[in-house]
């Protein structure tokens, strides 16, 4: 469990935190193929808000940068830069939506409806949910879905002070151009 775990909150940590800088840049195509209209970011978003509403889940705030910045308002060091910049080009193949503070009785409840409002809207599940018990005091839920050339990462943190569910999509060919290093610049 250990190497499956480790390698889905890698993955799931490098996307979480690449979508914390989500301002609308365009990642993906939205048009222009033949055909069936490509699936891209906008898309992906109007499937999570549209999962996220279904279900009763409340609309969050974009989360913003935790990293400290300098007078000049930018990150304060060299790697601070490097994070923010692989950060950014992230975001741009990047769709999120996460909720906080949700009340203990409908948690859980919200997020399996999450997961079944976008098993509704053509995501497939890859990675079942996966209960992993952090101490007495709460649980983290995990699941996987994939969509035209999309990966999704649904994770809901159920502990005693946090109560947090975040979908994160991520599309398949961007995320495939970052490097090792740059994934782990992520972490931090």
């Amino acid at each position: 469990m250990s190497t499956t775990m480790g390698g889905f909150v890698r993955t799931m940590a490098a996307v979480a935190v690449g979508a914390v800088l989500v301002t609308g840049c365009g990642g993906g195509s939205e048009g222009g193929a033949k055909g069936p209209a490509a699936f891209g970011r906008e898309a992906a978003q109007a499937d999570l808000d549209a999962a996220g509403e279904a279900a009763g889940l409340p609309a969050g705030a974009k989360p913003k940068s935790p990293e400290p910045e300098d007078p000049s308002g930018g990150p304060a060091t060299e790697e601070e830069r490097k994070r923010k910049d692989v950060a950014d080009r992230m975001a741009a193949c990047s769709a999120v939506r996460s909720a906080d503070d949700l009340k203990p009785a409908e948690a859980e409840r919200q997020f399996r409806g999450v997961l079944a409002a976008l098993a509704e809207r053509g995501w497939k599940e890859h990675k079942p949910v996966e209960r992993v018990t952090l101490d007495e005091d709460g649980f983290v839920l995990m699941a996987q879905y994939k969509k035209r050339g999309w990966t999704l990462f649904a994770r809901h943190t159920d502990a005693d002070i946090l109560r947090m569910t975040t979908l994160t999509a991520t599309e398949d060919a961007c995320a495939a151009r970052f490097t090792d290093a740059e994934l782990e610049l992520l972490e931090g």
